[in-house]
């Protein structure tokens, strides 16, 4: 996936009006629908586990990659929201459930665990936090190959795979929470390194992204075996 990634970084500076006429279904989306209400009226179909907060990352369709970013928390038995924003998703939009492939561009749609995370420093999580260097932090992302969908150190990292050190000095992974989509136990070629990262403003290879600030207080918040649940909004909800 690392061309892509590469040209997906490459198209920020294209990011202008025409993303804005498409953000408008989404604005409303969050003005007029609320994931945590309708978790505790029964409506959502993915579990949440043990999860004490879950992130929803909504779309209005499998088409669109533009995402309602939501957190809610746990209160006694029901889900109470804490915040939302606009962020993206792949450029290609979801993956219906169990399609999501390698270097397809979509993300992936169901509920999943978030249980580490990495970037610059610490912002105060309390999930498994992994501080990058300069350089030598690799992610695998090639099928087939040893580490496949997750980390490992090299210098350099295999030119198929993920440099996460690179990605952090442009700035999407200042800050990155792992989405457990094909994880622990990934099969080859279903998927690799789904991050909710920094960004917010043009689309992803297939991870979420919201803008910094939101995206480090979101952390603030987490902990192991919290959740992301993300997809379109039929996919997702009763």
């Amino acid at each position: 996936m690392k061309k892509q990634r590469t040209a997906v970084l490459a198209s920020i500076a294209l990011a202008g009006g025409a993303a804005l006429t498409a953000l408008a279904p989404v604005a409303a989306q969050a003005a007029t629908f609320n994931p945590c209400s309708a978790a505790n009226h029964g409506r959502l179909k993915y579990p949440t586990g043990s999860a004490k907060h879950v992130v929803f990352a909504i779309s209005p369709a499998y088409s669109s990659n533009h995402v309602v970013v939501t957190e809610c928390v746990k209160q006694g038995k029901s889900w109470k929201k804490v915040s939302a924003t606009t962020g993206r998703a792949g450029t290609k939009a979801f993956a219906r459930p169990g399609a999501k492939r390698e270097g397809d561009g979509k993300s992936p749609t169901g509920s999943f665990a978030l249980t580490e995370a990495f970037g610059l420093g610490n912002p105060g999580t309390k999930l498994k936090y992994r501080t990058l260097r300069s350089s030598g932090d690799c992610w695998g992302s090639t099928p087939g190959k040893s580490h496949y969908n997750d980390y490992y150190s090299a210098s350099p990292c295999r030119s198929t795979d993920e440099d996460l050190s690179a990605t952090a000095r442009r700035g999407p992974y200042h800050q990155a929470v792992v989405i457990n989509y094909n994880r622990p136990h990934p099969k080859s070629g279903y998927g690799s390194a789904i991050f909710f990262h920094v960004g917010g403003v043009t689309p992803t290879a297939g991870c979420i992204s919201i803008k910094e600030p939101q995206l480090r207080a979101v952390m603030r918040t987490l902990v192991p075996n919290d959740r992301m649940i993300m997809g379109p909004k039929s996919a997702l909800f009763r």
